[in-house]
Parts: C-alpha cells; structure tokens; sequence
C-alpha cells in the first residue's frame, strides 16, 4: 500500500470521557469505531482535530475550551489536564521533516496554558499549522469528514464550500501568505508616511548644523597648528633634559660596576660566615630545645604543684560544703516540721469554721421557712379579699335588679293612682308635683350609678385577677352604696307626703299582698344587701391591714437573711482561703522534701569526690617527683653545649671585622651611586612631567611626535611668537559649537539613512504589490486546475454512486475565481437536473458524500476520518458508498465511525468504545482476519 503517512497511533488521557490513559492503535485499509450513542465515540475524532490545532470550542462541540477536560463524575474527581498525542509514520517525507516518524502533541491545562510539541520539542500553534499546509491532513480539511463537513457541502450558502475546494487546490498557505503580503504593504505605506515626516524635522537639523561645522573645522584647524608649535616647545625642552640625562646614567654605570665587585667579595666572607654561623645556630637550637625541654620541666613541675594546691583547696571546699549541706538538711527538716504543725491547726480551723457555717445554713433555712409561712397567710387573705370583692359586684348587680324592680312597682302604683284619682275626681297637681320630684330622684339615682361603673369594674377585675383591691378602690366602692341608699331614703320621704295626700282607697295599696307591701319587701331586700356589703367591706380593710403586717415581717425576715447569708459566704471563702493555704503547705513540705533527699545525694556525692581527690593527689606527688630528677639532667646537658658555642663565636668575630671594613667601602660606593641615581630620577621626573602636563593639556600623547626633535630647525623664542599669533586668531573666531561636525556628521548619517530608508520602502512596496499580485494569479490557476479536476470526478462518482444521472459544480461568480461562491446541481436518475438543495435527504447526503471524495481524489490526504457520514444513506447507497471506500483505502488510510452493519462489515479493525463506568470512556479493539460480517 503506498501510503504517505499513516495514522499510527492516538494516545488520550484527560480529554473529554476519556478519565484514563487510553492507547488506540490503527492499522491501513478501514478501521471502524463501534459503540452506544453518547459512549465517547465522537470524542477521538474531536481529540484528533483538538490535537491539529481546533481553537474553537464550538468545533469540538464544547462551550469553551477548558471544557474538553475530565470534568469528573460522582466518583471519580475532576483532572486538570488534558494531554493527546498523534503518532503518524513519514516514511516517504510528505510532512517537512526528515524523520520517519512523527509525534504530535497538545497539553491544556485548567490555568488556560496550552503546549504543542513536536516529536518532543515545543512549538508554536503556527509552525504546527505550517507542518500539514497543502498534505489535506488538519483541523479543518477534508481529512475529516463528519456531519459538519456535510453540513458545510448543503450549506445554501455556496461560499461556504469553498474550504474544501482551496485545501484540495493546495492554495491554503498562498492565501496566507497573500494575507500576510497585504498586512505587510499596509505597514510599508505606514513606515513611509512616517518616515518622511521625520526626514522633513531631520533636514532643518542638517541645514543648521552645516553652517556651526564650517566654523568649528576653521577652529580646529587653528587649533592644530597651535598645537603643532607647542609640541616643537614641548620637544626642544625634552631634547636638552634627555642629552644631560644620558651623560649621568654614563657615570652611574662606571660607580655601579665598582660596588659589585665590593659586594662580591662581601659575599666570600659572608659565605663563610653563614657556615660558621649554621654550626653555632645548630648548637644553639640544641641549646634552645634542651631549654625549652628544661622549662617545661619546671613548667610542669610548677603546674603538679598548682593542681597538688588546686585538689588541697578543692578538699577544703568540699568539706565546707559538706558542712554546709549538713546544715542545709537540718534546717529544712526543721521547716517541714513547722509547716507540718501549721497544716494540722489551719484543718482545725476549717473544722470550727464548718460547723458555723452548719450553724447559719440552719438559721437561713429557719427564716426562708417563716417568710414562706407568711407568703402563705399572705396569699391566703388576697383570696378572701377577692372573694369578697366578688360579693361586692354581685350585691351591686342585685341592687341594680331590685331598683328596677322598685321602678317598675311605681310606675305600677302611679298607674293604678291615676285611675283611682280619675274616679274620685281627686286633683292630680300635688300629685304631679310628688311624681316629678319622685322621677327625679330616681334619674339622678341612675346617672349617679352609671358614673360609679368604671369604679365597680377595676374591683371586679383586680379580684378576678387574684389581687386585692387598693384601699382607695374599697373607700369607692363604699360611697357608691352609701349615695345608693341616700336615694332610697329620698324616695321614702316623698312616698310618705305622697301617701299623706293619698285618698282612702290607697289602702288597698297597703295591704300585704299589695303593689305598696311588695315595694317595702324589696326595699328590705337593698337595704340586707348594703348591709352585706358593709360587713364585706370591714373584712376587707381588715385583711389589708394583716397583710400590710405581714409584708413587713416578710422585709424583716428577708434583711435577716441577707445577713446571715453575707456571713455564710465570708465564713465559706475564710473556709476555701485556709484549704488554698493547707495545699499551698503541703505543696511547700513536698517541695522541702525534695530538697533534703537532693541535699542527701550532694553530701554524698561530696564524699565521693574527696576520696577521688586524695587519689589524684597522690599521684601528682609521685609525677612531681621524677620531674625533679629530670630537670638536673637537663641543667648538666646544657652546661657542656654553652661551652662549645663560646668558642665558635670569638671566631664569627674575627671574620666580622674583616666583613666592617669591606662593607664601609661598599657604602662610600653606594653613596656616590645613589646620588647619581637620584639626579637621574630627578632628569626622569622632569621627562616625566613634560609629558603628563602635555597629555593633561591636550590629552595626547608627546612620545607620539619624539621623532621631530632633531628636525626642528627655529629656536625657542620664534616658536612662542607663532603661538602667540595664533591664539589670537583663535579668539577672533569667537564662541565655536565643538560637536557641530560630530553632530553634523550624526545628522547627515541619519539625513542619508531615512532616504535611503524611503527608496528602501518604496521598492518595497513595489516588490509586495508584485508579489501579491503573482499569489493572487497562482492561487486563481491553482484553484481553476483542481475545479476541474474535481468537477470531473463529482460527475464520475455521482454517476457511479446514483447508478447513473449527471451532477456538476458551478462557480457563482466566475470573474472573480478566488472569492466566488460554489453552486453543486444534480440529476439523479429519472429527475432533472437542480440544486442540491431540492433533492431528497438521501439523495442530499450522498451527493455531499460524493463530492467530498471527489475533492479527496485530486489531492488525496494520507488518512481520513468519517464522523457517521453513511447515517442518512440507505441499504443501497450505503454498498455502493463501502465499495467506493474500498478502492479508496488502497491508498489511503480510512478510520469510520458507524453504526452501519454493512459499513462495520467491510472494515479491517473494530474498536469500540463502551462506558462500563458512568461518563468514563474506555476503549476495547479487535483486527478482523476474514471478511465475514460482523454483527454490532
């Protein structure tokens, strides 16, 4: 099979439902991808365009792009990572690298950041888009083939299709460039526009500056030749300091020959005393270590007497210590016997404190007691006050029934009079006069009642409550019923004038069963009811009284209490304060035991440590014995080597005077050396100076000019004439702008730069609108040579997918080939020719499907993916569609997903994707060996 580059491989981890690392392996011909709606099938042909460089979520049907990573699910926790790496073979080189196998790889994370990375090394999105310009393999060419791809061929919109048809023309990347061309002439016309409005501001500066430079070139051109006289000063000075310099350096040669042939014979004698004095230093470092060895001795024997001091008077400590420590024990134990004794009178006191505290705890509980004795006589009595209020009202309500009932009887008896009066003839006028005074009596009666109700109300509801009435609520209540029977005793007065002036026949009105002996019964009845309420009234204010007594027992007993209670709590806190104490002593002899039991191990440690020291002692005496024998060995060696050394040195000193003598010459020698070394640095200083003061002034270097000392032919004075000359011209000139041909020549470099820089962008621009103009007439040669093409085989497979028809593309704007839309009609088998847009589904979809693939022909892409493009094809179209992808996949490599049975039967790998786990995609495959159906 000659295929380019082959889909080797996809690796997906954490994109979309795939949670886990999942491995998918392709081999040539068609591969199927099988599985339930919404398992993830989709999801490896949206990793494949994600990881070509989709950036549009709405192309990998997400909302944005951090939603193609794992999002989780109940039980699994949400990544934050998606990683997909493509691997494709590259054996015949059709993608730009020489390498035979090619990895591609997108990472995104939740941050946002994205990586792409080629065969392991990082790249930009752009250098991987330029990696498959014109090999049909990418995020958005015809590689893929899914339902949006079909969508875009329906599209009613003909401009859409043109994608499919620029990828297939190869002319993708003239396109870019074109775009990138034009981008480019925008920003050349910018550059020049500004440009030239700096070269106008850069020409004043050039005018300006030419004039100052003219003037500073006539300045330094003075300034030259003044120059050039001082160094002829300069040089004739240098000239005489340098001839009298050679003459003395001549004689410090002569005087330095003679001191070195002094100060080698100098160094004969110094030679051999440097040997005599090697033997006697010899000695005397034996000497000086015999020495040394001997002070240390008397150092050591010295120091073994110090430590001997030293353990003397550690002894001595030890034993005060001891002492000391005795003592120390002895006091504490003293201590903890005091505090002992103090622990047991303070529990004492406790003790006492208790039983007080017992003592007013009874007394409290014997007051609390009497208060709730009176509390109780005390709510005893409000119940009787309340019901005797409550007697109250009810005898006001039956006094207000019989004061009815008496005023129903008089107008009764004022009735019958009138009739009987009638009869007898007898004047009614005193008797009108009796009535009106009797009716008025009786209204203001009424009036004065119904004024008092409010009064009567509160005593009812104080008793109802179950609160006695106030004393003057009572006093109230009392002047209502006494008013009440003043009234009564009116009414009397004028029934008796009223019976005086009454003829005979009222007698019937007196008898006992008469309306009169009635009047009287209920007036009996009142006044029994008054009486009752006055009884109810003395009760009353008698119960007040006793409660009135028993509230003050009460605040008596409650004071009393409060002070007995005052004093329970100081006597508790005494109490807690001397338990605090006790703990505190019994901490403090815990304490105190502690410290003898460490006093007990000091004194015992001390004792070990005198036994150790009289040890040491005895064996620092016995070491400081044998130093001593040592130290007179060490004092007979050294008698014998002081001897020796005397005698070497009376010889060192004979030689030493012969050494005086010659060193005495050597320095009259270097006398006159030194003077003539000094007169040299003093000719060397001068030099030296003319030179500095020369390059202080005019930061130059004389020795540069030395070779015109001897070619200077005018004398000192003619020189300094000429300078004086000058100087004046100098000043003449008048204020000069130094840097102005610097500055000049800055300006005239840049003057130059900016129009060449505008010839530069004027070719420029020239040289890009050529350019674009040969993209554009490339681009439209290229896209009309694979129209054609493709034009051709959509009427050769329409014919071969229909069984026979016609179908053809149309260009909606020929004159204008690059941005023109594409119309597709087609003439199915016995109907006319139309657009696509008329047909049936079916017939829509396979027309779409046979225009793809006759794109695919012209410039086939290495692999391709079929995203469910047979679902709207039937039984029929979908065999002729698998027959044509059979010949295709001879040199192309086909991945499919399906749910097609005959489409799953003609592919040579299965791979399914199941969803055992709840949105977590996992992949399962197996390579068909035989041709026979499968069933899915």
């Amino acid at each position: 099979m000659g295929v380019g580059v082959l889909l080797k491989s996809i690796d997906i981890f954490g994109f979309k439902s795939f949670a886990e690392k999942a491995h998918i392996e392709f081999t040539g011909g068609i591969s199927a991808l099988l599985g339930p709606n919404g398992c993830g099938k989709s999801n490896i042909v949206d990793a494949i365009k994600w990881v070509l460089g989709e950036q549009a979520p709405r192309g990998l049907r997400a909302e944005k792009m951090e939603d193609v990573i794992f999002n989780g699910t109940d039980n699994r926790k949400a990544l934050n990572v998606a990683d997909v790496t493509l691997t494709m073979t590259n054996e015949t080189g059709v993608l730009p690298l020489d390498v035979p196998e090619i990895s591609i790889r997108r990472r995104l994370f939740r941050s946002g950041e994205s990586e792409y990375y080629v065969n392991g090394a990082p790249v930009k999105l752009k250098e991987l888009r330029e990696l498959f310009y014109d090999t049909g393999i990418g995020k958005s060419a015809y590689s893929i083939m899914e339902q949006g791809k079909i969508d875009q061929v329906l599209s009613n919109k003909p401009e859409e299709r043109r994608n499919i048809f620029e990828e297939a023309a190869t002319i993708t990347k003239f396109k870019i460039r074109g775009k990138e061309a034009e981008r480019k002439l925008e920003r050349t016309e910018e550059n020049m526009r500004q440009v030239e409005s700096i070269l106008g501001e850069v020409k004043r500066s050039y005018e300006s500056l030419k004039r100052q430079s003219d003037k500073t070139l006539a300045y330094r051109e003075i300034r030259e030749k003044s120059f050039s006289v001082e160094i002829d000063l300069q040089l004739l000075k240098l000239r005489d300091f340098l001839e009298e310099k050679r003459k003395k350096e001549a004689q410090l040669k002569e005087k330095t020959t003679a001191r070195d042939e002094t100060k080698k014979k100098i160094d004969g004698i110094n030679d051999s005393l440097e040997q005599n004095l090697d033997i006697v230093n010899s000695m005397e470092e034996s000497l000086i270590a015999n020495q040394k060895r001997l002070y240390q001795v008397e150092v050591e024997r010295s120091s073994k007497d110090g430590q001997i001091r030293m353990l003397n008077e550690r002894r001595s400590e030890i034993a005060d210590k001891v002492r000391s420590d005795v003592a120390r024990k002895a006091a504490t134990q003293e201590k903890i016997q005091a505090l002992s004794q103090t622990t047991t009178e303070t529990e004492a006191a406790i003790a006492e404190l208790t039983e007080r505290i017992g003592e007013v705890e009874k007394n409290i509980t014997e007051f609390e007691h009497s208060i709730d004795v009176a509390a109780g006589k005390i709510r005893g009595n409000d119940a009787t006050i309340l019901d005797r209020t409550n007697a109250i009202t009810r005898s006001e309500q039956n006094q207000d029934e019989l004061q009815r009932r008496i005023q129903e009887l008089t107008d009764d008896i004022v009735t019958q009079l009138d009739a009987k009066l009638a009869e007898s003839g007898y004047s009614s006028r005193e008797r009108s006069t009796i009535e009106a005074a009797v009716q008025h009596e009786l209204s203001s009666l009424a009036i004065h009642l119904s004024g008092k109700h409010a009064i009567l109300r509160d005593a009812i509801e104080l008793s109802s409550g179950g609160k006695p009435p106030k004393p003057q609520t009572l006093e109230a209540v009392e002047r209502v019923f006494l008013d009440a029977e003043s009234a009564v005793g009116r009414l009397d007065e004028l029934f008796v004038r009223y019976r005086g002036v009454t003829p005979a026949f009222l007698d019937d009105f007196l008898a006992p069963e008469g309306i009169i002996t009635r009047k009287r019964e209920l007036d009996a009845e009142i006044e029994s009811e008054r009486a009752a309420v006055r009884a109810a009234k003395d009760e009353i204010v008698k119960l007040t009284d006793e409660n009135r007594q028993l509230n003050r027992k009460i605040d008596e007993y409650r004071k009393t209490l409060e002070g007995l209670r005052v004093e329970g709590a100081r006597m508790t806190a005494q109490a807690a304060a001397l338990r605090n104490a006790i703990l505190a002593y019994k901490r403090d002899i815990a304490e105190l035991n502690v410290t003898v039991e460490s006093v007990s191990r000091e004194i015992e440690q001390s004792e070990q440590r005198t036994s150790e020291t009289n040890e040491k002692i005895k064996t620092l005496e016995a070491e400081k014995l044998e130093m001593g024998r040592l130290e007179k060995k060490l004092q007979t060696e050294l008698g014998a080597l002081e001897k020796t050394i005397s005698t070497k040195n009376k010889d060192l000193v004979d030689k030493e005077r012969t050494l005086k003598a010659s060193m005495e010459e050597l320095a009259r020698t270097q006398s006159q050396v030194e003077k003539l070394q000094m007169d040299v640095a003093e000719l060397t200083a001068e030099i030296r100076n003319i030179y500095a003061n020369f390059r202080d002034r005019h930061s130059r270097d004389l020795s540069e000019y030395e070779s015109r000392a001897f070619e200077i032919t005018e004398d000192a004075k003619v020189l300094r004439d000429s300078l004086v000359s000058l100087r004046d011209q100098e000043k003449a000139l008048g204020p000069v702008n130094l840097m102005a041909p610097e500055e000049f020549l800055e300006v005239k470099e840049r003057f130059d730069f900016l129009t060449t820089q505008i010839d530069d962008l004027h070719k420029a621009r020239e040289d890009l609108i050529r350019v674009t103009s040969e993209i554009k007439k490339e681009s439209e040669e290229m896209f009309v040579e694979t129209y054609e093409k493709i034009k051709r085989n959509f009427h050769t497979l329409f014919r071969r997918l229909f069984g026979g028809g016609r179908a053809e593309i149309r260009l909606t704007d020929p004159d204008n080939v690059l941005e023109s839309g594409i119309d597709i009609l087609a003439q199915p088998p016995g109907k006319k020719l139309e657009n696509i847009a008329l047909l049936s589904g079916g017939e829509r979809s396979l027309t779409a499907v046979g225009l793809l693939f006759a794109t695919y022909m012209v410039k086939p892409s290495p692999f391709c993916l079929l995203d469910e493009i047979d679902a709207a094809l039937d039984e029929s179209n979908v065999g002729r569609f698998i027959g044509m992808l059979n010949e295709f996949s001879e040199n192309s490599q086909f991945i499919i997903i399906t749910h097609n049975k005959k489409t799953v039967a003609g592919a040579k790998t299965l791979l399914g994707i199941t969803m055992e786990e709840s949105g977590v995609s996992k992949v399962v495959s197996i390579r068909l060996d035989s041709r026979e159906p499968v069933n899915v």
